[in-house]
């Protein structure tokens, strides 16, 4: 007979991972950016469907929250993943509405810089996973790879490539950087953990 499918931590930290995944993608590979439009000129623009920009928004959310909320961690973990997930893309949507009505302008080239969609996709993904993994102090160096994706997108806008080589790009250099950022940040952990265990045992003798 076969054994009953039990949902126990391997199976929790399997779906969680998959779901970040899953969400990271989204994220990046689908226009949710249009919601912050949808929002300014809804109504005006012929083609603009307020209701699936919004939609592709709270799926993106729903997914990093569900995902980082079954992860078998100890709840404050869970919670401080989560609220990272909800105060970035919430500010980043809001600061993008208030620059669509004109209320937040100079600088602009900052404004494009940090409210990269990229950038905010790899900030939630890896800082969320960074967290749930209870990683050390010193492995959350590697969030400096968020500023990668800004970098890329001006090299292609500056290339001119079409829209659907850019969107490919930048898909793919968020989720190299996602998935590279967390095996660096677990090396790095290891690092330190092998010498403080060395010291310790130095100091023991």
């Amino acid at each position: 007979m076969s054994r009953d499918l039990k949902f126990d931590a391997n199976a929790r930290y399997g779906a969680a991972l998959v779901g970040v995944l899953f969400a990271g993608y989204l994220s990046v590979a689908t226009d949710y950016s249009a919601f912050v439009q949808a929002a300014n000129y809804a109504g005006v623009l012929g083609t603009d469907i307020p209701a699936v920009d919004l939609f592709e928004f709270l799926l993106t959310l729903g997914l990093f929250v569900t995902a980082f909320s079954m992860f078998p961690a100890s709840a404050a973990r869970r919670l401080s993943a989560v609220t990272l997930t909800c105060v970035v893309l919430f500010l980043w949507a809001t600061i993008g509405i208030e620059r669509g009505v004109g209320n937040v302008l100079e600088p602009v080239q900052l404004w494009v810089f940090v409210l990269d969609q990229g950038m905010i996709t790899l900030l939630v993904a890896l800082g969320g996973w960074l967290i749930v993994r209870e990683r050390g102090y010193a492995a959350y160096a590697v969030l400096l790879l968020i500023v990668v994706p800004p970098i890329i997108s001006r090299a292609l806008i500056d290339s001119s490539v079409t829209s659907g080589a850019f969107t490919l790009a930048k898909i793919a250099a968020v989720i190299v950087l996602g998935i590279g950022g967390a095996w660096l940040a677990a090396m790095i952990d290891r690092s330190v953990g092998a010498r403080r265990r060395a010291r310790k045992t130095i100091a023991d003798q």
